[in-house]
């Protein structure tokens, strides 16, 4: 059953989800977008499939580092089976690039718990997401995760308060320099045109409105399942599991803010969700149910292309 084969972390497991994001990727690719064929565009979407992939491995180390998860591949299939329920996640180019910094960032945020380089986490964690920053302006919200990860995990001093501001502001300086040296400020002030779109019209189509509708109702039933249990115990997963709230929450007002929406903004609450959504699986135990969420996600990643 598909629930027992992705129980634990192997390299078939691995190889097997890489295989579906393959899948996903390029059914979205030949039947939504593609162009003539070319060489070139094959070098384009395989070099892009490449990159996808390798957040893939990223997101998989902050897990097992971090022990977000237990020892299972939940949390990377589920992200793959949200990656083919909301495809154009992984065709807007400037999304993907700052989820990626975004990632690299988050790393430095989950691993606060240790208690080890706590000032060079800070300046790296707001350095990735003023690099996001640059490549889409949005990300700039997640500077509010790194001083509530520095609250939950008690790391926030005078001097820490500071770090992460001068972080954020490495990449701005730099960038700024390049722009000011070409003679081209206004492409960098460009870059911070916070345009709110509250048009949601697009979420009335089935092909979106059902699987948000799906992924709120697992969300909620992860949340009232797992935070009693997680709040009586004071441990390092009650911190992470905090901060994986307010990183929910975080991405779920960037959705709600962002300029387009066309389903590409939902890629900021991939991570989040699939994690949370892992450990609901660890908690249930019975095998018919987890089997039957897992079936669930698959069948309404498959089934929004006929939508």
């Amino acid at each position: 059953m598909i629930a027992n084969f992705f129980s634990k972390t192997k390299p078939a497991t691995i190889f097997s989800i890489v295989a579906l994001l393959f899948v996903y990727y390029f059914a979205v690719t030949f039947l939504f977008h593609s162009t003539e064929l070319s060489i070139q565009f094959l070098i384009k979407r395989i070099s892009f499939f490449i990159f996808i992939a390798l957040l893939l491995l990223i997101v998989n180390f902050i897990v097992k580092k971090n022990k977000l998860t237990k020892d299972n591949s939940y949390a990377l299939l589920l992200m793959v089976f949200l990656f083919g329920t909301f495809p154009e996640a992984m065709f807007s180019s400037n999304i993907v690039f700052a989820n990626f910094a975004l990632m690299l960032g988050f790393r430095k945020i989950y691993s606060l718990r240790s208690g080890v380089d706590t000032k060079l986490k800070l300046f790296d964690a707001c350095f990735w997401i003023g690099v996001a920053t640059l490549l889409y302006s949005w990300s700039i919200f997640f500077i509010l995760l790194v001083y509530v990860g520095m609250i939950i995990h008690q790391k926030l001093t005078v001097k820490n308060l500071f770090i992460p501001i001068v972080g954020f502001l490495t990449p701005m300086i730099v960038y700024f320099t390049y722009c000011l040296y070409f003679e081209s400020a206004t492409f960098f002030y460009n870059k911070f045109s916070y345009e709110i779109n509250l048009d949601f019209s697009s979420y009335t189509l089935l092909k979106l409105l059902i699987p948000v509708i799906f992924l709120s109702i697992v969300l909620l039933w992860s949340l009232v399942k797992i935070t009693p249990k997680v709040v009586s115990v004071r441990n390092n997963f009650k911190f992470s599991w905090d901060l994986l709230i307010n990183h929910l929450l975080i991405s779920i007002t960037i959705v709600v803010l962002a300029p387009t929406k066309n389903g590409s903004e939902l890629f900021f609450v991939i991570f989040p969700s699939a994690v949370m959504v892992a450990n609901l699986m660890h908690h249930i135990k019975s095998k018919i149910i987890r089997n039957m969420i897992l079936y669930a996600f698959l069948l309404v990643s498959v089934s929004v292309y006929f939508l």
